[in-house]
């Protein structure tokens, strides 16, 4: 898609990434810092959006949540901008850093809300892990020649944070095109309703970057009229993209 349409928060999440992974239904750990001084934050509300648990971070700004792949978390407090962060897809790292950008009240409240351009923030983290990312992957006759690099652990874990990086990527583009505001914007849907509504209709990577700007509001549009009209029995109805 050629534009992104998002304006909610979803500020520096940084990985870090250590030997032992997250399994599936465990807790998440990490650390809330300040995005300008790089200072702990402590008091954040963090909110499981799916299951509506809810912790807050220490003086040292460290929190722990239980959290299932896919799943969305969000971070509150006062004088910061809102941000939502959404657990990737299989393995987690073991540690999390979160970026928390300050609130300027003499913006109006919907330009706080405002993220940087996936563009932006991608290169941004692209370039922090330029080195991680750029790792040579073997192919099966280099395995075969180099045994030894190909079964070595430092290697095994920069292809595996490759890969979930790459998750990860994914379903950041798809939280800052399928947005609340622009929903909410086109349909009218806000609530409940929205959040039950982008847990049944939440597309694809794929999907979404097979669709130009038409067709994607249309699917909008649509997958709403067909929620509003048979509730959750609407994800097991097809529905048409295009006209």
């Amino acid at each position: 898609m050629g534009r992104i349409f998002t304006q909610l928060s979803v500020a520096g999440i940084l990985f870090v990434w250590i030997a032992s992974s997250v399994a599936y239904g465990q807790t998440m750990q990490g650390q809330l810092t300040d995005y300008e001084g790089n200072k702990a934050v402590p008091e954040v509300i963090i909110t499981n959006i799916h299951t509506n648990e809810i912790t807050t971070s220490d003086k040292d700004g460290k929190f722990s949540i239980a959290a299932n792949s896919g799943q969305l978390l969000e971070f509150k407090k006062d004088g910061y901008k809102v941000v939502r962060f959404r657990v990737p897809q299989g393995n987690m790292a073991s540690f999390y850093k979160v970026g928390m950008q300050r609130y300027n009240p003499s913006v109006p409240q919907f330009e706080n809300m405002a993220s940087p351009d996936y563009k932006t923030d991608s290169l941004k983290y692209a370039m922090l892990y330029k080195k991680e990312l750029e790792f040579q992957q073997m192919t099966t006759l280099q395995a075969i020649q180099h045994p030894f690099s190909a079964l070595s652990k430092r290697s095994r874990q920069i292809w595996a944070f490759q890969q979930e990086y790459a998750m990860f990527q994914e379903q950041k583009y798809i939280d800052y095109t399928f947005n609340d505001n622009l929903i909410t914007s086109l349909t009218g849907l806000a609530g409940d309703s929205l959040r039950v509504y982008k847990q049944i209709f939440r597309p694809s990577y794929t999907q979404l970057r097979s669709m130009d700007e038409y067709n994607y509001f249309n699917y909008i549009k649509r997958t709403v009229a067909a929620y509003r009209k048979r509730g959750t029995k609407a994800r097991t109805s097809p529905v048409r993209i295009s006209h």
